[in-house]
């Protein structure tokens, strides 16, 4: 028994050590697993065995072959305004997008009007359907799409669908054979295998969280909402307001590429080979240019392999280009400190800054560091807004200025910054900005604001939970 004692005691100091030097450019991430390892040594080493190494070896996204350079310089011509070339620039480079210059855009409020207009374009489709998301539930509304997609299937239509392994973990097996038996291509993200623990899922904390869908490439969406009966307001959380969009246009063949990149990566991973060149006109169509398709766009992606954080730094620029006003709607906030310090220092520069924040929680550790950080927020004069209790709010919006805005699957936190697959449109369009800042007013008629003072008088109960909470906030 002594001997066993030593032993973790050893580990554990070596483990420490390692903490130290391997994670010495994140020092609140230290401190936490240093706790951990302090407190509870033999959950401790296991804990950091399956999340806390970047275990990756391969990549979902590889270089593209496009010159993005020229791309960009030729496209920036359509832009009559100036203002966020600098911004459009650094996207360009980050995430080695174009300017995407011919699209329209139908936002989408809630699941209910998104799963509308999905079913439609899904039972449209002619030639083939590519679906990617976090979370898909055998529920009503997940049946109601497999439906779709086995009749789509069966007619002929090319149907590939990406799962996280992690996010639908709850899935009826007989939902996915059900799939594949209709001949849907069906993968699953999971752990590449890690370099040492052949069958051990080494990598339980990294998530394909994107949610795509193109249809025969010429009609997208992208977004917050998931497939399941939570996202049309049949659960717990009552009214489910979300954010998602449908693009038509040439921004459809960016989405496309990264879904390809996707699951071509993925296919390779399990020793299966795919190739699209055969196919390669009716993946990637021509898109003819239409007088009421002229919204500018960018996509922007990031993941744990991503050479930079492509969205954290998006999201940067925009706070540091606001001139106005800054409207934030997030399901989750426990930000890097450079998007904490911009945040403040906006808002102290006399810019109008908002953060809308759901009211309940649905991951109650996440919750309760998010309200340590927000509290914080608030003594530099950010005004934050808690949504409707009875409800919950899991959009991933913001706009600057009445003038541009970006919508996506990533939340403001350090989990889609760092160790998430995402990806979101930035959209260079006053028009879409304007109506997505009049739903974020809306909603703030069904909030309540927090100020300095309601964070103070809270119990010394819950300040102390929310403090314990946000020990553990990096390695949420």
């Amino acid at each position: 028994m002594r001997n066993i004692f030593y032993s973790i005691f050893i580990i554990n100091a070596i483990l420490s050590i390692a903490v130290i030097m391997l994670e010495r450019k994140n020092p609140e991430k230290t401190i936490a697993w240093l706790l951990i390892f302090i407190v509870m040594p033999p959950f401790g080493l296991i804990a950091y065995i399956f999340l806390g190494r970047n275990w990756k070896k391969h990549k979902l996204n590889n270089e593209t072959n496009l010159n993005i350079k020229e791309l960009i310089s030729e496209a920036i011509k359509n832009v009559k305004d100036t203002t966020y070339t600098p911004l459009i620039e650094l996207i360009s480079k980050n995430s080695e997008s174009p300017l995407f210059t011919n699209n329209s855009i139908k936002i989408f409020k809630n699941g209910v009007e998104k799963f509308k207009y999905l079913k439609k374009e899904l039972l449209n489709a002619k030639h083939h359907i590519h679906m990617e998301y976090y979370i898909i539930r055998s529920d009503e509304i997940g049946n109601e799409i497999k439906d779709i997609l086995i009749k789509k299937c069966l007619s002929g239509v090319d149907v590939c669908l990406i799962l996280d392994r992690v996010g639908c973990i709850g899935i009826d097996k007989k939902y996915i054979s059900d799939l594949k038996s209709a001949g849907v291509n069906v993968v699953q993200y999971s752990y590449f295998l890690a370099p040492i623990l052949k069958h051990i899922n080494t990598q339980i904390n990294y998530r394909n969280h994107r949610k795509i869908v193109v249809i025969d490439g010429k009609v997208g969406f992208v977004g917050g909402i998931n497939i399941g009966n939570e996202y049309i307001g049949k659960s717990k959380y009552g009214y489910w307001r979300d954010t998602h969009i449908m693009i038509k246009g040439d921004f459809v063949l960016g989405l496309q590429a990264v879904f390809v990149d996707d699951f071509v990566t993925i296919k390779s991973a399990n020793k299966e080979y795919l190739f699209y060149d055969g196919n390669f006109k009716e993946i990637f169509p021509e898109v003819s240019s239409d007088r009421n398709s002229n919204k500018i766009m960018q996509l922007v992606k990031s993941g744990p392999d991503s050479e930079f954080p492509a969205i954290e730094q998006a999201i940067l620029k925009m706070i540091g280009m606001a001139k106005n006003h800054i409207y934030i709607t997030t399901p989750y906030f426990i930000p890097t400190e450079s998007i904490l310090n911009a945040l403040k220092i906006a808002s102290l520069s006399g810019i109008d800054v908002r953060i809308l924040f759901p009211g309940r929680y649905d991951h109650i550790l996440v919750y309760y560091a998010s309200r340590t950080y927000l509290a914080d927020l608030t003594k530099s004069g950010v005004k934050v807004y808690f949504y409707n209790k009875n409800c919950f709010i899991h959009s991933k919006t913001t706009s600057i200025d009445g003038k541009i805005c970006t919508i996506g699957t990533a939340n403001m936190d350090i989990r889609s910054y760092q160790l998430n697959y995402e990806i979101n449109a930035m959209i260079y369009d006053e028009d879409t900005t304007v109506e997505l800042e009049d739903m974020f007013f809306h909603d703030l008629k069904n909030s309540k604001i927090a100020s300095t003072k309601y964070f103070d008088n809270l119990s010394l109960f819950t300040k102390s939970f929310e403090a314990f909470c946000k020990i553990f906030s990096s390695l949420l």
